[in-house]
């Protein structure tokens, strides 16, 4: 987010990751034991001044996971083999960008795939066809798959009913045997024009198909790409579903699903927070309140979803559902990759008078890929606390100023610039007191963040003028904010009531 702003783009245009303003000072976080990938630590700061959400709030709670920088030497074998298949809208609305730019982040995918890797392209339209039949890499010369893309082309309508399906199929030619992790992929800028057009039944007819070990993810392109739809079709399989604004984005996008297979340290990791009846939880960053049994089925399906991969990929077992019990903050996040650091921040209300209080209890647990087993960890919350008061007190500050930039990106989104210069600027002078009382260089330099998004949004709805084209048509454009549905990455919980 912060790069993003630096070069003059409105966020938005990008997938933005909610902990941008908080990824610091994790050289103060510990990092794993001796022969583990995961490091879990805690802390407790009392919140100063008028520096938090809540203005009841007098402490803030940290609960940290540190994965190790990369697997140790004797780690165990790589990870298996990906079978990837791509299904491609190859209609006629996918002429041009959309579709070179599907080519370029095939063509880059092939030369990161290790040779026991498979690919598999499928394109639809009006028909469908099977294009490359899934193949090892071993087996298929950079030639001839240079080839398969370039002969890609658009034209005619959009099947995505029976494309999905014969990716589906597709993904049977090297799943039979097992030893693989199946992925299939779409592409597609639109809704269904041909064959079956009721996204309720097409959604029917491919979960029919699905299997436990398939994941399925999709890319939308364009302002036709019906994301809702296409979210609830990734659903189905664990998979996601990403907006693309920049055609070099589905590239990075895939490169990233590849390589955190290589570099996963966590599965299916679980949190489950008892907090004392009489200390009051007063907010929990970036983390909704799932009420909805709809949602809190669908957090469970992707916890179960996550335990069946350990087994798949590393031979571990998942222990027993910390999500699934009646008692405390439930909170799931589905991976951890070697280099990354998790956490989450609660605002409390402690009473006064007993120092230190007993805050309650925490227990994390994940599967490690390292030992290949899963691990549990007790916390008395108050006692034996490894972080500082000062790295609680910052990464709690990171976390609003994120929740502070999201709500500015819903009122841009509602065309409501004033609203939103108003709250940055008010979270500014926050930002400025909290320096005066901590001088954290983070609380500098989100000042300066912020500063430049108000000056971004001031510049909305302009005329720029390209002193590289001639003028006439097309030589004048407007600055038109596309802004995507932002990936907004909040973990769901629900407590016990």
């Amino acid at each position: 987010m912060r790069d993003l702003i630096e070069q003059g783009v409105i966020i938005g245009q990008e997938q933005i990751r909610f902990d941008d303003f908080v990824a610091a000072r994790t050289e103060q976080v510990p990092g794993p034991p001796p022969g583990r990938s995961v490091g879990v630590s805690h802390g407790l700061a009392a919140a100063q001044g008028e520096f938090r959400a809540d203005e009841a709030t007098t402490h803030f709670l940290e609960i940290t996971l540190k994965a190790g920088e990369a697997p140790p030497e004797d780690a165990p074998a790589e990870p298996l083999p990906v079978n990837f298949v791509f299904v491609v809208d190859t209609s006629g609305s996918m002429h041009g960008e959309k579709l070179d730019g599907v080519k370029a982040a095939l063509q880059t995918l092939y030369d990161r795939l290790r040779p026991t890797d498979c690919l598999g392209v499928i394109t639809f339209e009006h028909h469908v066809r099977t294009v490359l039949p899934a193949t090892a890499k071993r087996e298929l010369p950079r030639e001839h798959f240079a080839q398969v893309v370039a002969g890609l082309r658009a034209g005619g309508g959009t099947d995505i009913n029976l494309g999905v399906q014969y990716g589906i199929d597709e993904i049977g030619r090297n799943a039979l045997g097992g030893g693989t992790v199946n992925c299939l992929y779409l592409f597609s800028d639109g809704g269904p024009t041909s064959g079956e057009r009721d996204w309720v039944r097409i959604r029917t007819n491919i979960a029919a198909k699905l299997r436990g070990d398939l994941t399925v993810s999709c890319f939308g392109f364009g302002s036709d790409a019906r994301m809702p739809e296409l979210a609830a079709l990734a659903g189905l399989a664990g998979g996601h579903a990403t907006f693309v604004t920049r055609p070099e984005q589905v590239g990075t996008d895939l490169l990233a699903d590849l390589n955190r297979r290589d570099h996963l340290a966590a599965i299916d990791i679980q949190l489950c927070l008892d907090i004392a009846p009489d200390v009051e939880i007063r907010h929990l960053y970036g983390h909704d309140l799932v009420t909805d049994p709809r949602a809190r089925a669908a957090v469970l399906r992707e916890a179960a979803q996550a335990a069946k991969r350990a087994q798949r990929d590393y031979g571990a077992e998942a222990l027993p559902d910390l999500i699934t019990e009646e008692t405390g903050i439930r909170i799931f996040a589905p991976d951890l990759a070697f280099g990354e650091t998790y956490w989450i921040v609660l605002e409390l209300t402690v009473p006064p008078g007993r120092e230190p209080h007993p805050l309650g209890t925490g227990a994390v647990q994940y599967v490690d890929t390292v030992t290949r087993e899963g691990h549990r960890h007790e916390l008395g919350l108050a006692a034996d606390l490894t972080l500082t008061e000062e790295t609680v007190a910052v990464h709690a500050m990171g976390l609003w100023t994120s929740e502070v930039t999201f709500h500015a990106l819903d009122d841009l989104y509602d065309r409501d610039r004033d609203t939103a210069t108003k709250r940055l600027k008010q979270h500014i002078e926050v930002l400025r007191a909290a320096h005066g009382r901590l001088p954290a260089r983070e609380f500098r330099d989100d000042q300066v963040t912020l500063q430049k998004l108000i000056t971004l949004t001031g510049s909305l709805d302009t005329v720029v003028s390209f002193s590289d084209r001639p003028h006439g048509p097309g030589g004048m454009a407007p600055a038109v904010m596309m802004m995507s549905d932002f990936g907004r990455v909040r973990s769901g919980f629900w407590p016990h009531c």
